[in-house]
């Protein structure tokens, strides 16, 4: 056996032995990846969010927001960041963004709702299929550094080069060059004006568009990705996968020959160095970027449909995954012809060991206790579930009535110092976007308001609280409210029904359920409180006495 023989033999061998290396190299990551999903379903995907990633996470709702979304001040007296943390059970950065921006819109379509569950369903029933795309996603990933929908918005305001400038440039250096052979003495001279200008006139329009070479490997790459999904064939999601596709083939002139726009770093290997030289003399990438800029504003349309798909099915299956880490939840049952709630064991998703309560109304509710008995965090929690019902399509409870509304609250309110606002000017702002979005709505309001007016004196939040309170459920809206102010426990009778929260408090100890309970709150603890943490007993004494005279009289007397 020759030589050339065993070197051939021997090239084969080693091409083999490569092959079977990445084959067995992709089925153990394979392997690893799957075991890593089943292993870590049911958990949330992101440990920690940093400024830089929440601001990613936030571009797609801050640019979408329509004017019945949960407005900022409801997303914050509610801590829906928190809870989104809890529910971020997806793997790519356009699920996250998706499911984040999805929170945010209640939806009032019955069939979207039973389209998301039926989705929901599949990837609950079908282990396999649900695998596969989430080795998919996975594959995607999520990059942190930036929002895609900002990296995909950029596309409009891309302006390229004249692509006409670059081919005339590359033909005249493919020319001159070939007439060198012709009339040396004359072209060499011209060819090496061209070679100058050419690379001139390459990096200064090269510098216009390398910011966006990212961008379009990018898109290139989440095409590629998308072609996969379009792959693997999931029954059930036949709809999606066909829209999918349509999308990605609408993209197969702008993928196409896009490793021309590659590289750009000198020093590579040989091929690459030898590209560089080329894309200098004859422009090619900044022809093909040209080529790739005109047809991404064209296909912007295709583009957002990809985003919107791969968004939707990630948050379908976080939402799978976050049902799998609850102790109990329920699907919502609407019925629009009348307003109320029904609830059975309703809970909070941020308690580690909730207290439940069971609430069934058809009107609005006053809420009294003492501070900390449990009146802010059970309003909480009906508006959380009111969300999750209109949106997740899941409600953390045994069972979960109600009809569609718009939600909105009013609660953790602090002075607005930048703009020399005191608390009462940003408590009457706050209700009156309530006020105007219930006179206006044709879908019921669901609000949620904490201490009335508790920026003003007693006799003026009274008087005042108690009209807006019976304005709001006079005009169809259901509201829960929560108050210190008893007396609006029977001027709003007609309107609202009473629910209270109490407390034991015995010579050592405050102790609360946290049981929610039907009527208005009868007993009066803050006193006995500053009594039993060690205030001085006249203060204590006086202060009853003063209690007791107010309620046999009507009148506050002077203080001795």
């Amino acid at each position: 056996m020759d030589n050339s023989i065993k070197i051939t033999i021997g090239v084969i061998i080693i091409l083999v032995l490569v092959v079977i290396k990445v084959v067995y190299d992709e089925k153990k990551y394979m392997e690893k990846l799957t075991s890593r999903l089943k292993r870590t379903w049911g958990q949330p995907t992101r440990q920690e969010y940093s400024e830089v990633i929440w601001k990613n996470i936030k571009y797609y709702h801050e640019n979408t927001a329509g004017e019945n979304d949960i407005d900022d001040i409801t997303w914050n007296d509610l801590e829906l960041d928190r809870v989104y943390e809890k529910i971020n059970h997806t793997r790519t950065s356009v699920g996250e963004e998706y499911l984040y921006a999805m929170l945010h819109k209640p939806c009032t379509d019955s069939e979207e709702l039973a389209e998301r569950e039926r989705v929901i369903e599949l990837m609950a029933d079908n282990e396999e299929e649900r695998l596969k795309l989430q080795i998919a996603f996975s594959q995607m990933g999520k990059p942190g550094k930036i929002s895609v929908y900002e990296y995909m918005n950029s596309v409009k305001d891309i302006n390229a080069p004249n692509r006409l400038k670059h081919i005339l440039s590359g033909i005249l250096f493919l020319i001159s060059g070939a007439l060198c052979f012709v009339w040396p003495s004359v072209m060499i001279i011209v060819f090496v004006a061209v070679v100058v200008h050419n690379i001139f006139s390459y990096y200064k329009d090269k510098s216009l568009i390398e910011p966006y070479i990212q961008l379009f490997g990018f898109i290139v790459r989440t095409v590629a990705q998308s072609r996969d999904i379009v792959d693997l064939k999931i029954s059930g999601l036949e709809d999606y996968m066909d829209r999918l596709d349509k999308s990605v083939k609408s993209f197969k002139k702008f993928c196409k020959h896009s490793s021309l726009i590659a590289g750009g770093q000198m020093g590579g290997d040989l091929l690459d160095s030898l590209m560089d030289y080329v894309r200098m003399l004859v422009h090619i990438d900044i022809i093909k970027m040209c080529t790739m800029v005109s047809e991404a504003k064209k296909l912007n349309e295709e583009l957002f449909n990809i985003y919107e798909v791969i968004g939707f099915l990630d948050s379908m299956i976080s939402i799978c995954s976050y049902r799998e880490s609850l102790e109990n939840w329920c699907i919502p049952e609407f019925d629009n012809k009348n307003i109320g709630i029904g609830a059975k064991n309703l809970y909070h998703p941020l308690i580690a060991k909730p207290v439940k309560n069971s609430i069934s109304v058809e009107k609005s509710v006053l809420l009294t206790g003492s501070n900390a008995s449990g009146k802010s965090t059970f309003i909480k929690t009906v508006a959380i579930n009111a969300i999750f019902a209109q949106t997740i399509n899941t409600v953390l409870a045994d069972s979960y009535k109600t009809c569609f509304y718009y939600i909105y609250s009013s609660m953790a309110l602090r002075d607005d110092l930048e703009n020399s606002e005191s608390y009462y000017i940003v408590e009457i702002r706050s209700l009156q976007r309530i006020l105007d979005k219930v006179k206006e709505s044709k879908v019921p309001v669901l609000c949620f308001i904490d201490e009335v007016l508790r920026g003003t004196n007693t006799l003026e939040r009274i008087a005042s609280s108690s009209e807006i309170l019976a304005y709001l459920a006079g005009k169809g809206a259901m509201c829960f409210a929560a108050t210190h102010d008893i007396e609006l426990t029977n001027m709003l009778k007609k309107y609202y029904v009473n629910y209270h929260f109490e407390e034991h408090v015995d010579e050592e100890d405050v102790l609360f359920d946290y049981r929610l309970r039907e009527g208005a709150a009868n007993t009066r603890n803050a006193i006995k409180l500053l009594n039993m943490i060690g205030y001085d007993k006249v203060i204590t004494y006086n202060a009853e006495k003063q209690a007791r005279d107010f309620l046999k009289s009507g009148l506050w007397k002077e203080t001795e």
